[in-house]
């Protein structure tokens, strides 16, 4: 290319950057198929531990015939609180990584009297159901303490919960009282998170772990919480104004899958999600493919040193390669490793190639400090994440600074003419 015009050249290296842009992207598609592995053998581990718990304290049940078909009416508490902490642990299946836990929950609170009575005519028995996601995760019988009396939970939800599980038992109803109390314990085994249904009138949650990267989800989030490396401790205080179903209602009236929209919650989330993380930096590509290229092309107008096409490719190639390295090595050594070791490679490797292209050892290591500085400032920018944006901007305002800095006093028609 000595004759070749400089905007061919820009041109030309433009085609190549686009070609290894491109590359650098199915990075993505590889990342996805990752992703779906990964999903699938979380869901193999579910299956056996126990998948996401949805946990919903104690309902009365009244059933009716109404013109042939059945009919629940459902009572709820007047006070329900939950007291749970959650044991966290990692789980493999080959190289794929989930969190299950086991938990223990203290659930409490009391029926009124009055809104017993309402639905109820006579002293009589009811149905009481307790509405767990996954029992699978029940390792012990449990037992309910019912207005000071013990009595025993049986498998079942004892009516249609709209895919709900759970548990159940037939309970005295009496008029002496305004109010009914009930306690119960359940240890429940299940998988990336755990959610609370806010069944009554006021509702508390006291929620710890020992996770220390916690997700809160749901209709309502914590009204006070404290996460730090030691794990998070999260409380919620719901009261029935803030739900759309109120303290007894009829399945014609509220469908049960209204009711569990208003579950709130935590997801217990990886501290570092090494896929994400890739997805990300590899948006960045376009900008290490440009800088890399402007510094040689630098090189080239203003050291004399030819850099050929084929050249520029291998050097595109090589940082297309850093993608490919860095989700590789995070799949066995984590996300920070990994990515001190991609960035290693693609350095050492680029700089060595580069002492021969630009004939000087010199040039070389500073297109290695460039690459190591870059890289550098892109892991800062990943932790970042709420203000990743911002550094982003800021580097490509100052390197577009330098560009123009170190490029001001080239007379680039005097180098078309010359055809360099």
């Amino acid at each position: 290319m000595q004759n070749d015009s400089i905007t061919l050249k820009v041109l030309a290296i433009a085609i190549i950057g686009g070609a290894c842009l491109i590359a650098s992207f199915a990075v993505m598609g590889l990342v996805s198929e990752r992703q779906d592995r990964g999903l699938e053998a979380s869901n193999e581990i579910a299956l056996i531990w126990g998948g996401r718990q949805t946990l919903s304290g104690p309902m009365l049940v009244k059933k009716s015939i109404v013109a042939g078909a059945t009919q629940n009416e459902f009572v709820l508490p007047h006070s329900l609180k939950y007291e749970t902490k959650l044991l966290p642990e990692v789980r493999s299946r080959g190289i794929f990584k989930t969190v299950v836990y086991k938990s223990t929950n203290v659930v409490t609170g009391e029926f009124n009297a009055s809104d017993i009575k309402a639905v109820f005519d006579n002293d009589s028995n009811a149905l009481l159901t307790v509405a767990i996601s996954d029992t699978r995760g029940i390792e012990r019988q449990m037992s309910i303490n019912w207005n000071g009396t013990s009595l025993p939970l049986e498998p079942g939800a004892g009516v249609n919960l709209y895919g709900m599980s759970g548990l159940h038992s037939t309970v005295p109803l009496t008029r002496t009282t305004k109010t009914v109390p009930f306690s119960f314990e359940v240890e429940l085994k299940g998988s990336e998170g755990f959610s609370f249904i806010p069944l009554g009138r006021e509702t508390k949650i006291a929620l710890e772990s020992a996770w220390p990267s916690p997700k809160f989800v749901g209709a309502f989030l914590p009204s006070s919480q404290t996460v730090n490396k030691d794990g998070f401790k999260a409380g919620w205080q719901v009261s029935s104004f803030g739900r759309s179903y109120p303290q007894s209602f009829k399945t014609t009236e509220v469908y049960f899958d209204q009711v569990l929209l208003s579950a709130a919650g935590v997801d217990l989330l990886q501290v570092i999600d090494i896929y994400d993380m890739t997805l990300r930096s590899v948006k960045y590509a376009i900008l290490f493919i440009l800088i890399t290229f402007a510094a040689f092309f630098l090189f080239d107008v203003l050291g004399g040193v030819r850099v050929h096409p084929i050249q520029y490719l291998l050097i595109g190639a090589a940082l297309a390669l850093f993608y490919l390295l860095l989700l590789s090595f995070s799949e066995w050594l984590g996300f920070p490793t990994a990515y001190l070791l991609a960035t290693i490679m693609t350095a050492c490797l680029v700089g060595s190639y580069s002492s021969f292209v630009l004939k000087s050892g010199n040039r070389a290591f500073l297109i290695s400090i460039i690459l190591v500085l870059l890289y550098g400032y892109l892991y800062l920018i990943l932790q970042l994440e709420d203000y990743a944006l911002v550094a982003g901007s800021l580097l490509m305002f100052i390197l577009l600074g330098g560009a123009m800095y170190a490029t001001r006093n080239i007379d680039w028609f005097s180098l078309e003419r010359k055809g360099h």
